[in-house]
């Protein structure tokens, strides 16, 4: 009868010990998965308005999505491409949707690839 009274004792303390580890990992932060994203945003000739293409591409807005630096990187015959950085949240936005999106605005963009993809 002692065993038993130990045994039932050992188990008392096990679920008290995983009680506890629960409801310290409750407390802790989820991780969030995040993917940094550089994309190079091409025109459709040198006569393009790069400011407003940059306006147009910030302006696509979702939750999870977040619009970084920006700079404009010279191609040929006097085209620059739009190279923009941006972090999302991997459960939230998907990089083919980003790319429709941008994609979508054809009075600006000819064009949307992946310069950089990094998860962080």
């Amino acid at each position: 009868s002692d065993s038993e009274e130990e045994s039932d004792a050992a188990k008392k303390v096990k679920e008290e010990r995983l009680a506890a580890y629960a409801a310290k990992k409750a407390k802790k932060p989820v991780l969030i998965a995040k993917s940094n994203i550089i994309l190079d945003v091409k025109p459709w000739d040198d006569e393009t308005d790069m400011k407003a293409m940059e306006a147009a591409v910030r302006a696509v807005k979702t939750d999870g999505l977040l619009w970084g630096a920006s700079k404009l990187v010279p191609l040929a015959y006097g085209i620059h491409k739009l190279q923009i950085s941006s972090v999302v949240e991997d459960d939230k936005v998907s990089v083919d949707w980003l790319q429709e999106k941008l994609e979508e605005i054809e009075d600006y963009v000819q064009s949307v690839d992946i310069a950089a993809f990094n998860k962080v």
